[in-house]
């Protein structure tokens, strides 16, 4: 089974790593660094790159495709149910995922600008808080997990939960996982919830066989993503390809055939509540 991911660079790592210990397929990953961050970027922009990703791995074959961006996926929810091939949400996996009533939402500019986490909780009936936290990113993509710094920098971004006294916290962005150790001894007895948990458990009853190997398509510079997966400690089997933003640009056609609607993308025509 062949299946994509994409990310703006390491990040969804955090997705593929449990994905793998439970699926061992072919994964096509696409990380999009050339244009990272995402987080800062308007909806319009980050709908247009992951419409264009998504078009490359339909080009590809994938038999699914698992959103390891929650940014990305924020700009996706109205095509959500007309993708031809099962499309797995890490936004619907993290409210899934939520048991509680008061929750608290980490995410990155966009994200939590999109208020999306936030009217799918609330429409359970749950408390909701939620904070952009975009410096985490940083501190991932330049490999810095620990120490007094980030300790710091965690305080920071979540020391205004503490009058709301959340029963848990959703990492609404898949570069926080990473951070994980420090946000749980910060947030005490706070539930910590990585959606990419929920995801898994999805896909659970499937049953694979074989050795899962990672084809890796990289925006920016190949070396430099292939550093930071290694500091990460990825163990398992990949390559690492150069993928030009202009051919990712041409894909897009691949998108609109992989969706069972018209050309009329961003119309307003598609319910925006759909899910997976």
């Amino acid at each position: 089974m062949n299946i994509g991911l994409f990310d703006s660079g390491i990040g969804g790592l955090s997705v593929l790593k449990k994905l793998i210990e439970t699926l061992p397929a072919h994964y096509i990953y696409v990380a999009d660094t050339m244009r990272a961050p995402y987080g800062t970027k308007s909806s319009e922009t980050i709908e247009t790159f992951s419409r264009e990703i998504i078009g490359f791995l339909m080009e590809k074959k994938v038999e699914r495709i698992f959103a390891a961006c929650n940014t990305s996926d924020s700009t996706l929810s109205k095509y959500r149910n007309n993708f031809r091939i099962p499309y797995h949400s890490i936004i619907q996996a993290g409210v899934s995922a939520s048991k509680y009533e008061r929750v608290a939402v980490i995410g990155t500019h966009t994200t939590i600008q999109s208020g999306i986490y936030k009217n799918a909780l609330e429409a359970k009936g749950k408390k909701v808080m939620q904070r952009p936290a975009q410096l985490f990113v940083s501190l991932v993509e330049e490999g810095i997990f620990y120490g007094n710094m980030v300790e710091a920098v965690v305080k920071f971004y979540l020391e205004p939960f503490r009058k709301f006294k959340p029963d848990e916290l959703i990492l609404g962005c898949t570069h926080f996982p990473f951070l994980k150790d420090i946000i749980m001894r910060v947030m005490g007895n706070v539930r910590v919830i990585d959606p990419a948990d929920e995801l898994v458990r999805e896909v659970s009853h499937l049953v694979l066989n074989g050795r899962p190997f990672v084809e890796f398509y990289v925006t920016g510079n190949p070396d430099e993503f292939e550093r930071k997966i290694k500091k990460i400690g990825f163990r398992h089997p990949y390559q690492i390809k150069h993928l030009e933003i202009s051919e990712l640009e041409q894909k897009v056609v691949y998108f609109e055939r992989a969706c069972n609607i018209d050309g009329s993308f961003g119309s307003g025509q598609i319910d925006s509540g759909g899910t997976t």
